[in-house]
Parts: C-alpha cells; structure tokens; sequence
C-alpha cells in the first residue's frame, strides 16, 4: 500500500526552505555583501540598521585604534591587540549583528551581549586561521555544512570549531575578561554612533542589579516605520500547512525537512539525557504528543479583522497595551540638592521605566502575531509541532502565533474543521466558554448559560459592528477580550442557524489552581481538595477567597485583643487598617497560585503586595495616604510595612486551607536533598513513562569592573561548574515535580480522549478545550484520566523508590517516610462540575 502524501507536503517544504532563509545568518556571505554592495542588504529593520551603521561604527573604531597606537601617555586598553586582528567594518557588522538579534525584547543583558560581541570576532578570526591553514578542508567542511543545510548559525560555528580542531589548526581562547572589554568598548561605540541604543540598570529581585541594552524611543519608531513583512522580526519557526511528522523517538519530529535545524522532542542542552530518553519505551508520550500537533487549525479571519484595524489605528482596545509610553514622573526642583526627594523620584521611575519595557515589548509582539496571522490565513488547515520541556510539559514550537499564546493569539486562531451544535449540551458548553472568558466564571454552570442567553442581543450587535461604541464598551471589558470577541462571533452564527451551526471555536475547560489540585489527590487531602474542587459541591469553590476570608477572620482576632484599635504602629491598629482597606481575593490570588511551584513565605510578600496595590486608590495605601512634598504629591507611603505585616497572616491562611500540598512540598525538598548531598541528579518516571531528570550546575560568579557612561561597575560573568548545585536540586523540586504530574495528566486525557473519537485539542497545561459539541466527552476523559492516574499510581512513593535506588544504604536508611495520606476518595472528581470547569 502505497504511503499517504499529504497534498500540502509540497508546499510545507517550501515554506521551510523560506523559514530557513528568513532566519539564517549567512555569516561570510553578508560580510561580502556588506563590502560588494556598499553595505546593502536584505530587506528588514535589522538589514537597515546595518546598510546605514556599519561604515560609521567602523570609522569609529578605525579613530578610536588611532589614538590608542599613537604613544600618548594613557592607560593602554585590552581591546588594542584584539581589534588589529580584524577590519573595522567587519568588527562593526559584528557588534551590531549581537546587539540586534535581541534588539525588539524586553533588553539585553548587557554582559551577555558583550561577550556575545567578542565571541562572534574570535571566531571569524579562528575561521579565518582555518582557512589559510587548510584551505582544502576548510572548503570541504563548507561543503558538509552547505549539503547538510546546517544553517543555524550557532550550530555552524560549533561546527566549523569542530573541524578546525579536528584539522589540528590551534586556538587559544581568548580570556573571558579581554572579550568582556573589547565587547564592552563595541556597546559603547555602537551607542554613542549611532544613537539607537541606551544602556539601562535595572533592578532584578531585591537586590541584585544588572544593565540591559534597549532601543531608543527613536529606534521603535524607525521599526514601527519598516516593511510590515520583516524577516528579522519574523519567529524562528513558523506554523506548519501538513501535520507535522509524527515523533517516535527524541531525534526526529515536527518539520519535515533538512532546511531546519532539527529540533529535539524535549528541549534539552544535556545530550547525554536525550540519549538515556531514546532507550525508554513511553508509547503514551509519543501517542499524546502527535495528537496534540495533529490538530488541525486556521486563521480566525473575522478576529484578524478587527485586530489589524485595532493595530493600524493604534487604538488600546481590549488587551492591546498602550499605543505610548507611560510618562515618566516630573524631575523634583530640588533633586540635587534634596536626597529623600531625589531617591522618592528614583524609585517612581524606576517602575515606570520596567512597565514601559514590557509595554514595548508586548507591542511588538502583538504585530508579529498579526502579521504571522495574515501571512497564514490563506491557508485551509495550519499545523504546530510539539516540544516537551524536562518535566514533559508540551510547548507549540513555533513564537507568537500559537493555540497556547497570549489572550489576542488564541482569539486568532479556531480549528479548521468544526462539527455542528446539534440539540445536545454544545450549545451550553459553548455559553459556558464564553462566560468564562468576559470574567464570570464564578458561579454554577447554569448561571453562566443564563448570563449569555440574557446579553445575546449584546452579542449579536457586536457581531454586526465590533467597533461600535456599545459594542467596544460590552466586548472590551473583558477579562479576556479577544477571545470574548471570537466567542461573540460564534455566538452569534449559533443564534441565526441553530442547531445546524458548524461551530469551530475552541471551548476551554479551566482546572481549579490545578498544582494544587494534583497535590491534594497526591495526598488524598480533604481539605485542601474540597478548595480546589475535587469533590462535588453546587458552587465553584473559590480558594483565593476562602484564604482571604480566613486572613480577615485572623485580622479580626488581632483587632478584639484590647478592644480598641491601638496605637498608631501596633499590630491591633494595622489590622483594623486592613480590614478598612479591604483584603480580597485579589490581595491573595499570586500567592496561592504560586505555592505549588516553589513559593517561600518570603517571596510571598512581594505578590501580597502587589495585590494590595491592584486594589488601591490612587494615593493610598493601607497605612498611609499620599502626602505632599513641596507641592509635589508623592506615592503614598506604607506599602512595605502592611505587605510584610500581612504576609504571615496569608501565610498561615494558605497552609490552613491546603495543608498536605505544604506537607508534600516540604517532603520533595527533604527528599531531593539526600541526591543532591550525593552530587546525583534528581531523575524519576512519570504514570505514563516520561524520565524526568532534573540536573542543576552550580555558577561561578566572577565580577569584572568596567566603566559604563563614565561610571566605573561590577559586571558579572557566570560560568558553569561540573559539581551540582544542591541548594537548587532542593528548592526547584516542588515546582518541577508538580509540573511532572500536571502533564501526565494532559497526555494520558489526550490519549484516552483520542481512543475515544476526540480529534479537537486546544491544550495549555492546564486548560483543555475543543469543540463545543465534544466539550461533554472531554469532560468525562480528563477526569477519568485523572482518577485513574491517582488510583493506579501512588507517585509520591514511586518517586521514593527512585530517588532511593540511587542512593548509598547509609543515606537511603535516612529518607524521610512519604507523608502520611488522608481519606478524599479521589474517584468524587468524576461527580465534580468544577474541577475544570
């Protein structure tokens, strides 16, 4: 029997060749052009930077060398002996090709990029030695690479050392501190030539600080100026127009040609694990997998519509961030001369200045998406190949345009065939979706049916002119506008065919804080699973509420002890001011959230405190209002001191409500601590056969002082270290363990929703969605899926058995006893409207 060719195989190859030479850097080749041509080059923003920079940011260095060799009396500086090696214009295109692959993020690292910068000249020098040394087999290993189409340039050059090794054509690396020197001296010249680039220092964590690479404001508007069609901008890797060859070992999957580098099952920098990965037998990984990249989907056209529009219009409707940067606070008079003012004034603009970096970068991000969206929305059927992480999470491969980006990327996309609504629960499914995503997802199922049926006439006015002003003001508000957008479109085609509409909307079933969910079956913990929904109950329970309601419960104790409110400062006192403030799920959402994947009482504080701020006036905080300095209103003042005084409280409240998900984190720590005393990585199996090891190096830091802006400043150079880090081993295995399971849980739902006739799957770790009519039989196999996990698996004592196998006797006599279970009957989440709801 002949084999099936799909009729879009012929034109996928072709988009992976154009995908190829969208992002490869041919690196002699554009250097010779650069030369030929007068620094021309292709078509992109980076491509014009480039043609207009390269010769001034040569004379630069060429001026710059001058001075340096003429004899004057000075410091001598390291770069000297590294930039008479090459060509000026070669050292710029260099420098200028580092700074702008990361040029359109949130910033990048200062250091990083210098020796990146530095790196890329001691290369092309090494490469050249190779060719003047051996010249026959430098042309051969080109040929190699050239006929293996091995042009991701990172692979090139790792190659191409390869062989040079292999050529015996010695090197001596250059010392890490000179390329931190001479990448530092490139930055410098890069920014003061050209005027496109500022050098910031931000704050990360809560002390530590480190200088990133930024656009100017000048620079964003010669991007937002360029062809809409950019190369540069374009993800590395694109959606597929053929399924994607199906994985059946970790080495070959997803794009079906040798135009691409290939891409691993699992990504994974340990080659010796893939390895290990390839031996074991895991049909259900591979199964789940490539139904999840067998899924076929198109462009949302309506949706591209209205976003394009959105875009060409710089409107900030729905989610789009703001078409301007937030205005940076007023300079105090007195700033020179006034130290608290001055610091005050530092610290407000400092967050303007982080939040205006992610606003930056979630407006490019959101003209990728579109642009991607439109260059696919010709197409009938769009493919996404599927990688895993280390804990067997599965990620589409392809940037921006995916089923599991932000809320306008999901809103662009629906499956490509749809079934109709029929007279069934589709229709009530669909309903349900479209509750969920404007934000009214806190009720019974039923009154999310009402509250749609009730504002269908809403729906259908969007539906004839999203951009009226009632309708902008109905859709745009939200929670997840976009996709309320496309549920309004879908909606409304329901409402005028009925049960013979075709609908293909994806219709997403959400989990209840599902880390903890896994955690309470883990440990058949009553409670805890009664406040994620593990059991029965005719309201959604809502545990970021409930912890609330058991801060303010603590709250009020604290407010009774003397029966007053108490001094100014005492604890009586803050607690009454809280309790006036208002303490909401709001204030303990992150925290909660947080707790399974490693959070600390301490961390805590900074999402408590963020939560007291979503919930602020403007001016106030719990303890203070805002006061006036010299007729200047500064930010009210206090913040610290409530966040830290209510975290115990939430603290306490968290481990109330869901004591064995603490109990069991705290037993993973002890546990991976006994590897990691042993310098082991921490490796177990998953329910459906996934090998999971987690492997952390410890750092060396090594601190280099160079000047920034006439400022002389500690940089940071992190190199790894053959011994394991075992502080990490141990406070990284919650989070990665939890993550293990919830992926277990969608593979092993994907399988058994498959044997089961489901073709539809909109996956995002721990939201599930298909069509609206299989929305039914997706609930019955997640929960299924999930039961049968816990019952025929006791993972935390399977993770015991494995750690303990690699342990010597002394320490395996010492691991700690699995805690002990409570009597949730895990079989009641079958009965559980809102345990993914």
């Amino acid at each position: 029997m002949a084999e099936y060719i799909h009729p879009m195989k012929d034109t996928q190859l072709e988009l992976e060749e154009a995908m190829a030479v969208a992002t490869r850097d041919a690196f002699y080749k554009e250097i010779e052009a650069a030369r030929a041509e007068g620094r021309e080059a292709e078509t992109g923003y980076g491509r014009h930077i480039l043609k207009h920079s390269v010769l001034p940011v040569a004379e630069a260095i060429t001026e710059w060398l001058e001075k340096a060799q003429s004899g004057r009396p000075g410091r001598k500086h390291l770069a000297v002996k590294y930039l008479t090696q090459i060509e000026a214009d070669v050292a710029a295109y260099l420098a200028l090709k580092e700074i702008l692959d990361k040029f359109t993020g949130a910033g990048a690292v200062f250091t990083k990029t210098a020796l990146a910068i530095a790196t890329s000249i001691e290369d092309e020098l090494r490469f050249r030695k190779f060719r003047e040394e051996a010249r026959a087999d430098f042309d051969a290993s080109q040929k190699r690479l050239s006929a293996a189409r091995a042009q991701n340039r990172e692979r090139k050059k790792t190659l191409l050392r390869l062989m040079a090794n292999r050529n015996n054509v010695s090197w001596d690396n250059w010392p890490k501190r000179d390329k931190l020197h001479l990448g530092t001296l490139l930055i410098e010249m890069v920014r003061n030539v050209t005027g496109f680039i500022e050098v910031k220092r931000m704050t990360v964590g809560i002390k530590e600080t480190q200088y990133v690479i930024q656009p100017t404001p000048q620079a964003i508007e010669w991007i937002d100026r360029a062809n809409a069609n950019l190369e540069l901008m374009a993800p590395k890797y694109w959606p597929m127009v053929c399924p994607p060859k199906r994985w059946s070992n970790p080495w070959n999957g997803g794009y079906w040609s040798g135009f691409l580098r290939r891409i691993p099952l699992v990504k994974s920098h340990n080659r010796h694990y893939l390895e290990e990965l390839a031996e074991i037998d895991m049909p259900e990984v591979y199964d789940a997998i490539n139904a999840m990249q067998e899924t076929p989907w198109k462009v949302n056209g309506r949706v591209l519509s209205v976003l394009k529009e959105a875009l060409e219009t710089n409107l900030e409707i729905g989610s789009l961030p703001p078409v301007e940067d937030l205005d940076l606070p007023p300079v105090p008079e007195d700033i020179d001369t006034n130290d608290d003012a001055k610091k005050e004034w530092k610290k407000r603009a400092s967050r303007v200045y982080g939040e205006n970096l992610r606003i930056r970068s979630k407006r490019m991000q959101v003209r990728r998406t579109a642009r991607l969206a439109e260059q696919f929305a010709e197409y009938p059927e769009v493919f996404f190949p599927y990688q895993l992480d280390f804990r067997g999470r599965a990620y589409a491969v392809p940037l921006f345009l995916n089923p599991q980006g932000p809320d306008y990327a999901k809103a662009l996309l629906t499956f490509a065939h749809g079934k109709p609504i029929g007279d069934g629960p589709g229709a009530g499914w669909l309903a349900i979706h479209g509750a969920n995503v404007y934000g009214e997802d806190k009720v019974s199922l039923e009154e999310r049916i009402t509250w749609i049926e009730d504002r269908s006439a809403q729906i259908m006015a969007v539906d004839e002119d999203p951009w009226a002003p009632e309708s902008i003001a109905f859709w745009g508000e939200a929670d997840k506008p976009w996709q309320f957008l496309a549920f309004c479109f879908e909606w409304a085609g329901y409402l005028r065919e009925g049960a013979s509409f075709v609908s293909s909307l994806p219709v997403n079933l959400d989990g209840s804080c599902n880390g903890l969910q896994h955690y309470s079956a883990a440990l058949r913990d009553p409670e805890g699973g009664a406040a994620v929904n593990l059991i029965p109950s005719e309201v959604p329970q809502d545990i970021y509420g409930l912890v609330a309601e058991k801060a303010k419960a603590e709250l009020r104790l604290l407010c009774s002890h003397n029966g007053a409110e108490g001094e100014p400062g005492s604890p009586e006192w803050m607690a009454r001011k809280l309790l006036d403030f208002g303490i909401n799920r709001k204030v303990t959402k992150k925290a909660v959230m947080c707790l399974p994947y490693g959070l600390t009482q301490y961390s805590a504080r900074d999402y408590i405190e963020e939560g007291l701020r979503s919930i602020a006036e403007p001016g106030q905080s719990p303890f203070a209002h805002s006061k006036v300095v010299h007729d200047r209103e500064i930010e009210a003042e206090g913040w610290w001191e409530a966040a830290s005084f209510l975290t115990p409280i939430v603290w306490g409240a968290i481990e109330d409500t869901v004591r064995g998900a603490s109990d069991a984190m705290e037993w993973l720590q002890k546990t991976a601590r006994y590897g990691a005393k042993e310098g082991l990585p921490i490796s177990w199996t998953t329910p459906d056969g996934f090998y999971v090891e987690q492997r952390y190096a410890q750092m060396k830091e090594n601190r280099v002082k160079t000047i920034i802006d006439g400022e002389t400043v500690k940089l940071s150079l992190q190199e790894e270290l053959p011994d394991i880090d075992r502080r990490k081993m141990s406070s990284a295995i919650a989070p990665n363990w939890v993550h293990s399971m919830d992926a277990t849980a969608l593979r092993q739902f994907v399988v058994l929703a498959r044997d089961n006739g489901l073709r539809h799957f909109a996956l995002v770790h721990d939201s599930y969605g298909t069509v609206a009519t299989d929305v039914q039989l997706m609930s019955v196999c997640l929960r299924r899926a999930f039961v049968d996990m816990y019952e025929e698996h006791d993972v935390l004592a399977e993770f015991q058995q494995e750690i303990a196998a690699m342990l010597s006797q002394e320490d395996r006599r010492e691991l700690p006893p699995v805690p002990a279970k409570g009597d949730l009957d895990i079989a009641l989440v079958e009965e559980s409207d809102f345990f993914f709801a």
